[in-house]
């Protein structure tokens, strides 16, 4: 699967569910469930690949800030929600995630923190074929790429995201 075929899927699953994240779960469910089996592990190595350069300490701070806090797990899902919002936010996040204030969001904190995104491709390989998503072979860093921030220090947080900051904070 192409990187625009990924994210052609992907826009078509916002496309029917809207931003409900429960709906964009089973519309992702569906879509993911009409590919062959060798198309669910690409579909899986494009969205690891998307998690994967996501990994970065300014889209944690972001995250951090429209939440008023987030944990290891809670970027997991701030990362796989970030992918559900389609190619054109995602882009435009790993540019500059303060670009976020720019979503119109009907409950920020809800719809970047959904959990479940991120098992789709293995929930449904293994409905499919009865056996485990192979190892995928896409490698993810050990640590978040770029500046790391101080999360008691508010000016940290401020200089890295100061439009999510005024926002959400």
């Amino acid at each position: 699967m192409t990187q625009d075929a990924f994210w052609k899927l992907i826009e078509a699953v916002i496309h029917e569910a809207g931003g409900d994240p429960e709906e964009k779960l089973e519309s992702l469910r569906k879509a993911v469930r009409r590919l062959s089996p060798e198309e669910i592990i690409e579909f899986d190595r494009g969205f690891r690949q998307c998690d994967a350069r996501a990994y970065r300490w300014d889209l944690w701070a972001a995250a951090y800030i429209i939440h008023g806090g987030c944990s290891d797990d809670g970027f997991m899902d701030f990362r796989a929600s970030l992918i559900l919002q389609g190619r054109e936010v995602y882009e435009a996040a790993l540019a500059n995630p303060d670009s976020l204030v720019d979503v119109d969001f009907e409950d920020a904190s809800a719809e970047m923190s959904f959990e479940g995104y991120q098992y789709v491709a293995d929930e449904v390989f293994e409905d499919k074929t009865g056996r485990e998503l192979p190892m995928s072979d896409v490698s993810f860093p050990v640590e978040p790429a770029g500046e790391a921030w101080d999360e008691e220090d508010e000016d940290d947080l401020k200089a890295v995201c100061p439009n999510l900051f005024k926002m959400y904070y």
